[in-house]
């Protein structure tokens, strides 16, 4: 008898017991960039930098809908379950998020051409480790706002910089600000 693939045994042995999600959790097989054709970001006209420097991103309102998630979801042909395994309150879940390509905090619309799902990765103590996904994403995209913003004199050459490259690659923006750690 031929052995099996993991994959294939993992797909019957889920079937009947749904063990495999944990061996599956760390593969790196999920999505971990946005499809360009689907998300090729947007950026809003209607922000100065002094705007995107003085908003408290985060606690400000939101225009992303129930629909547009879905929408993402359903283009993307994306299910959360093609996550990694995560630890949230104490349970292990599958989670993604509906991220901005071009973060909202470099003015970032809150449009689905801006729009892709994201899954968060496990966090790791030593971040060479850890792999690509929203937490990452989301310390880079904090990161350069406050690059952007540092010492109250942000430049729209280097605003119109960190929204091209996040576009082109964030994973390799990440590393080169963060180098492998």
């Amino acid at each position: 008898m031929k052995a099996l693939p993991f994959v294939g045994v993992c797909l019957l042995v889920t079937a009947v017991l749904t063990a495999c999600d944990v061996a599956s959790a760390q593969s790196d097989s999920w999505p971990t960039k946005p499809d360009a054709s689907l998300t090729p970001g947007l950026a809003r006209d209607d922000l100065t930098l002094d705007e995107i420097c003085t908003t408290k991103w985060g606690t400000d309102a939101r225009s992303v809908t129930a629909a547009m998630k879905q929408q993402v979801m359903d283009e993307y042909a994306f299910k959360a379950s093609e996550c990694p395994l995560t630890h949230l309150n104490g349970k292990a879940v599958h989670r993604v998020e509906i991220d901005h390509l071009i973060p909202r905090d470099l003015g970032g619309a809150d449009d689905v051409r801006n729009l892709w799902p994201e899954c968060y990765e496990q966090v790791e103590p030593n971040k060479s480790e850890q792999e690509d996904g929203a937490h990452k994403k989301d310390q880079l995209e904090t990161r350069l706002n406050k690059e952007l913003c540092k010492d109250g004199h942000p430049t729209q050459e280097k605003l119109d910089e960190y929204r091209t490259e996040i576009k082109t690659d964030w994973i390799a923006l990440y590393h080169k600000i963060y180098g492998d750690n």
